[in-house]
């Protein structure tokens, strides 16, 4: 673990276990990390790359705050849900594009233990090159994106489902991408019940 956070405070990439599938971390806040990450995932850099933070409090610091934010926050996370809202940050693209930051609250122990080090925000983006299928093994994700990754944690098979993608900017949600929190379930936390 002290390694990955060495690695990561250098600006390197790791490949960790997330509480659904493995996540590409990468320092959110250094427009070189972000942009190494983007090459190995040979990814458009207007395609947004959603970021784990440590608490609920860094949520609203790097996120604007919205009653919807704040339901669905209440209710899910942390968990698979990815937030988005208003960034209060001015991080480089794809972490903030147009305006808008994904937000990721995780209680996976790893990714908690590595946040806990760095003391920074990291990438929340699948480990995998863009356009190719999620993969779920460390062996396939280290064939595939190889020595652009300076080190892979490995805990076994990961196939959860993705996470699902609400924005919850305005007075409305939008869900972006449907995952391991059903759209049902969004409306019935809005709804009161």
């Amino acid at each position: 673990m002290a390694r990955a956070v060495a690695v990561l405070e250098s600006g390197g990439l790791v490949v960790a276990p997330t509480e659904t599938r493995y996540g590409l971390l990468a320092r959110a806040d250094r427009a070189e990390a972000v942009q190494r990450l983007v090459r190995a995932k040979g990814r458009d850099f207007n395609q947004p790359v959603a970021v784990f933070v440590q608490s609920t409090a860094a949520l609203w610091e790097v996120g604007r705050i919205t009653l919807v934010g704040e339901a669905l926050a209440r209710r899910f996370l942390p968990g698979p849900l990815t937030l988005v809202l208003e960034a209060q940050v001015a991080w480089p693209p794809p972490v903030v594009v147009g305006g808008k930051i994904g937000l990721r609250l995780s209680d996976a122990p790893i990714i908690l233990k590595i946040l806990s080090g760095i003391g920074v925000s990291l990438t929340a983006t699948s480990a995998n090159r863009s356009g190719s299928q999620e993969l779920t093994r460390i062996d396939e994700i280290a064939a595939q994106l190889g020595a652009d990754v300076d080190i892979y944690l490995d805990a076994g098979p990961l196939d959860r489902p993705v996470s699902t993608v609400v924005d919850g900017s305005g007075d409305r949600p939008v869900v972006l991408r449907e995952g391991a929190i059903e759209s049902e379930q969004i409306a019935q936390v809005l709804n009161g019940k």
